[in-house]
């Protein structure tokens, strides 16, 4: 990063980046004057941060390249011990460049993340944790993740639903966690080939391809198992699909097949979630065409879209996510 004609030190440019990064300019001005002693206009942080972004993103197109025409080094001698890729999605609100102070062409744009994780973990003989957590077994706690879920694939708040309620109980005894040793991120507005590109060379770049155990770790979108089937899988990350996205889709379905808040509901859904857990993927296929089956005869009787009509419509990612489910996510 080079220092400009700002005259600031490289430890005040990280105060800026990370007073940025968290907030508003003008609450990062506000911050970096009461926490650093730093007076710094919110227009003049808006310029180094935009320095920052275009210094950044130069940086890492060019190691794209150079990963293409495979002149990229790796920069960790170490093999690591296990090795992470974590990839997810959301939704941010963008303005127009370019187009002076204000907001202008407000709009909703999709952008791409990858966390890359180094970590230490014992191997176990035995299924650290055979059964569900009990958060997943709760059915307050399952309805309002579900909600959760559900709001923010509509944009909107999820429902408060009052105060969590935090349980006294602790569990007797510890269940083994990896530790985190060196996190990096790589996000984009970019589309998914060249999000896929950006995540590869970093992979090479960090050397996560020497490590003894490696994972990718991502929902049922689409664009992500075919980033894995391109990029990772000849390089022998074992692909597991986010947990809690299926436990709030066999939530969903047991609701429409048995009606939403019912006991019937609830009992399904915790057989299907033992399943899952379990790795069971073939049965729970089996299982889920089964309900499915009542769910398509009762579509053609149904000129209007209902929760069981949609879950049909899910049957073909259900059934492309549900076998990547090799290994239940016991990191909670």
């Amino acid at each position: 990063m080079q220092l400009g004609t700002e005259g600031y030190s490289p430890a005040t440019l990280r105060k800026v980046l990370h007073a940025t990064a968290r907030d508003s300019f003008q609450q990062a001005s506000v911050d970096l004057a009461a926490l650093a002693g730093l007076t710094i206009s919110s227009s003049h942080l808006q310029r180094l941060a935009l320095r920052f972004g275009s210094e950044w993103a130069a940086h890492r197109d060019a190691e794209v390249q150079a990963f293409q025409q495979k002149k990229l080094r790796v920069a960790y001698r170490a093999a690591p011990q296990v090795a992470s890729v974590m990839l997810d999605g959301g939704r941010l609100q963008t303005r127009a460049d370019d187009a002076g102070s204000g907001v202008s062409d407000p709009q909703w744009r999709e952008f791409k993340a990858a966390s890359l994780e180094t970590l230490r973990s014992e191997v176990q003989t035995a299924d650290p944790q055979p059964q569900p957590p009990g958060r997943y077994r709760d059915r307050q706690q399952v309805a309002r993740l579900a909600a959760e879920l559900k709001a923010a694939r509509g944009g909107a708040a999820a429902p408060s639903g009052g105060r969590r309620r935090r349980s006294r109980r602790r569990s007797r005894r510890r269940l083994p966690r990896p530790r985190k040793v060196v996190r990096t991120v790589v996000a984009t507005l970019a589309d998914s080939e060249r999000f896929g590109w950006q995540v590869a060379a970093e992979v090479h770049r960090r050397g996560l391809h020497k490590a003894g155990r490696k994972a990718c770790v991502c929902d049922g979108q689409k664009y992500n198992w075919s980033i894995w089937q391109m990029h990772l899988v000849m390089l022998g990350f074992v692909p597991i699909l986010d947990f809690l996205h299926l436990l709030v889709y066999l939530y969903a379905a047991a609701g429409a097949a048995e009606g939403k808040g019912s006991d019937a509901a609830w009992v399904l859904y915790e057989a299907w979630l033992a399943l899952a857990w379990s790795g069971r993927v073939g049965a729970l296929l089996k299982a889920l065409r089964v309900v499915g089956s009542g769910w398509a005869s009762r579509r053609r009787r149904r000129r209007r879209t209902t929760p069981a009509g949609w879950c049909g419509r899910r049957w073909v990612t259900w059934r492309a996510t549900a076998t990547r489910c090799v290994t239940p996510n016991t990191g909670g």
